[in-house]
């Protein structure tokens, strides 16, 4: 595990305090799982050394977590960590007005590229809705202007 710990760490992966209001819960679980991708750890592997970079109130939820689940019985595995770490920092609430912020999003003054990138930016909080190409492409024209839909 300590090899693993020292070229995770190398890597320098994204922190997580749970106490700051500009923190994005899924964006540090997708950022700290490419880097435990590229390592080659086990399921297990991935949410103990995801731990490692929880700090301040997100640390203080983990070990009480952690401790109660190890009281429970069962080993912690990437899935179980990620449903908890999400249950616990991101909140219904907080996913719905992400998937409201995908579905209401709208190019604007912004040119195509930079809408481009903010749609698949939110691509993620919905899934379900871009799931299939046909819908993906639906919802992508839905907030381009009617105007430009035509050219």
């Amino acid at each position: 595990m300590a090899f693993h710990l020292r070229d995770f760490t190398e890597m320098y992966p994204t922190t997580f305090y749970g106490s700051k209001v500009d923190e994005d819960p899924q964006e540090f679980l997708d950022e700290v799982y490419k880097a435990l991708y590229v390592i080659r750890v086990t399921l297990s592997e991935k949410a103990e050394l995801a731990s490692y970079q929880l700090k301040d109130v997100a640390q203080t939820w983990y070990v009480q977590w952690r401790d109660n689940r190890l009281l429970r019985g069962g080993l912690v595995t990437w899935v179980i960590f990620k449903a908890a770490f999400l249950d616990r920092f991101f909140p219904r609430e907080m996913s719905e007005e992400k998937v409201m912020e995908f579905i209401n999003l709208r190019q604007g003054g912004k040119s195509i590229h930079g809408y481009s990138l903010e749609f698949v930016k939110f691509c993620k909080y919905a899934p379900s809705l871009v799931s299939d190409p046909r819908d993906q492409m639906s919802h992508f024209v839905t907030g381009v202007p009617e105007d430009l839909q035509e050219e």
